[in-house]
C-alpha cells in the first residue's frame, strides 16, 4: 500500500510539473524558421526558462524543415505567380462555419465524405510551404514526429483525416488566433485580431487576404478538379472578406447550445495550452472570459454577415439534428446548397457517423457562479440558432442545455 502511495505521488509531480514543459515535436515544428521566428517576435521577450526545451527542440526540427521547404517555396511560388489556377465561382469552395466546439469537425468529416469534395489534411496544414514538392521528402523525415497524437487529445487527428485550415495559416506567419491561443497566450490580445480581421492594419489585412488565397490555389493543384473544403471556426467572423475573395462560395453553419460549447472550449483551450504553449496560461477567469466574449462576437458577426449570402449558397443545422438523422439532414443540406448527393456519399457518411458515435464523451464539473455570468450573455445564441426549449416550471436554460453537454463536435 505504501509503495502504491509513493507512485501515485511520484506519477502526480510528474504530470504538474514535469509532462507540461517535456519537449516534444510542437505543431509548429514543419514550418520553416521564419515563420516561427514572426510567431515569436511577439512574445516580446517573454518565454521563461521552463519552456525553453520545447523551444529549442521547435527551432531544431524546423530549421531542418526550413531547408527541405525552400525548392517548393520558391519553384512553386514562381508559378503560383506567374500562374495562378482559376477558380469559377461554380466550383469555389465550401466553408463549414461554426464557433470551435460547435460540431464543426463532425460535420467537415461528413461533408469529407462526399467524393467531389477535397478537404486539406493535417499534413497540408501543419506543413503548408512544402507539401507538394517537398513532402515527398519530408513524409518520411517528418510524420513520425507530427503532433498528431498531442492534438488527437482534443480533436480527431491523423493523416488522412481533414483538417482547419487556420493551422496552415498559423503556419504561414501567424495570422490565426492559434498562435495567441496555443503557443502565446498571455499575447491572445494581439493575435485575436486575425478572428473577425476588423482591428486589423491594412497592410495586416492584405497579408492576410494573400496568405489565404495562396494556400487555397496551392490546394487547387492537388484536388484534382473537385471543389474544396474548408473548415476553421475562424471563417465564421470572416463571411465578407470570403466572400469577396472567393465568389459564389458556399457555406454551411453548424450551431450547438452555448453552455455545451462553453464548456467544450474551456477544456480545449486548456489541453492546447499544456501541449504547445510557450508562456504560463492566463487565470482562469480571464480565458474564460476571452471564450465567452470571442464565442459571442464571433457569431454576431454571422448573423449580421449572412443576409450577404445568397439563399442558394447557405444552409444551416443544428448538431442534435445531424447527430438523430445524419443522412435526412445533409440531404437537406445538399439540396439547399444545389450539390448532387450520391448513394456512395450516403453510405459513406454513416461510416463517418459510426465512427463518430464511438467516441468518449467528456464529463465537466458544476458550473462556478463567474461561468454562469458568462454564459448568460450567450442566451441571444440559443434564439437565434433554436436551442431555446421549452421549458416546464423551475427548469432553467442551463439545466435543460446539460442534457447536449456530451455531444460530439
Amino acid at each position: 500500500m505504501k509503495s502504491n502511495a509513493i507512485r501515485h505521488r511520484v506519477r502526480a509531480f510528474a504530470a504538474r510539473w514535469l509532462v507540461p514543459y517535456l519537449p516534444y515535436p510542437h505543431f509548429m515544428c514543419v514550418a520553416p524558421l521564419d515563420a516561427v521566428l514572426r510567431v515569436l517576435w511577439r512574445a516580446e521577450g517573454r518565454l521563461p526558462p521552463v519552456y525553453w526545451p520545447r523551444l529549442m527542440l521547435l527551432f531544431l526540427i524546423s530549421g531542418i524543415n526550413t531547408i527541405a521547404s525552400l525548392p517548393e517555396r520558391v519553384i512553386l511560388g514562381a508559378w503560383l505567380r506567374l500562374r495562378p489556377p482559376r477558380m469559377e465561382p461554380d466550383n469555389a469552395p465550401v466553408f463549414v462555419l461554426g464557433y470551435f466546439r460547435s460540431g464543426t469537425t463532425f460535420l467537415q468529416n461528413l461533408l469529407s465524405a462526399d467524393p467531389d469534395l477535397r478537404s486539406p489534411g493535417w499534413p497540408q496544414v501543419l506543413a503548408p510551404q512544402t507539401f507538394v514538392l517537398g513532402w515527398a521528402l519530408l513524409r518520411y523525415l517528418f510524420v513520425p514526429l507530427l503532433p498528431l497524437t498531442r492534438l488527437d487529445a482534443v480533436v480527431p487527428v491523423g493523416a488522412r483525416l481533414p483538417a482547419e485550415d487556420d493551422f496552415a495559416l498559423n503556419n504561414l506567419g501567424g495570422m490565426s488566433i492559434l498562435a495567441g491561443r496555443a503557443v502565446l497566450p498571455r499575447r491572445q490580445a494581439f493575435f485575436n485580431r486575425y478572428q473577425d480581421l476588423d482591428s486589423l492594419s491594412a497592410q495586416e489585412l492584405n497579408r492576410w487576404r494573400s496568405h489565404q488565397l495562396a494556400f487555397v490555389q496551392k490546394l487547387t493543384l492537388v484536388a484534382g478538379g473537385r471543389r474544396l473544403l474548408l473548415k476553421s471556426p475562424s471563417h465564421t467572423a470572416r463571411v465578407r472578406h470570403l466572400l469577396e475573395l472567393f465568389p459564389g462560395a458556399k457555406f454551411v453553419h453548424i450551431s450547438r447550445p452555448p453552455e455545451a460549447v462553453f464548456r467544450s472550449n474551456l477544456v480545449l483551450t486548456r489541453e492546447l495550452q499544456r501541449a504547445f504553449a510557450l508562456q504560463p496560461p492566463l487565470p482562469e477567469h480571464e480565458q474564460e472570459e476571452i471564450i465567452a466574449s470571442e464565442y459571442l462576437a464571433t457569431e454576431m458577426h454571422y448573423l449580421a454577415d449572412r443576409t450577404r449570402i445568397p439563399a442558394a449558397d447557405l444552409a444551416e443545422v443544428r448538431l442534435q439534428d445531424l447527430i438523430a438523422d445524419p443522412t435526412g439532414e445533409m440531404k437537406r443540406i445538399y439540396r439547399e446548397l444545389g450539390l448532387p448527393f450520391s448513394q456512395g456519399c450516403e453510405e459513406r457518411m454513416l461510416q463517418v457517423a459510426a465512427t463518430f458515435g464511438k467516441q468518449p464523451r467528456n464529463r465537466h464539473p458544476d458550473l462556478t457562479e463567474g461561468q454562469k455570468a458568462r454564459l448568460a450573455r450567450l442566451e441571444p445564441l440559443a434564439s437565434n440558432f433554436g436551442h431555446v426549449p421549452a421549458l416546464p416550471p423551475g427548469r432553467s436554460i442551463l439545466t435543460a442545455n446539460r442534457a447536449l453537454d456530451d455531444m460530439a463536435s
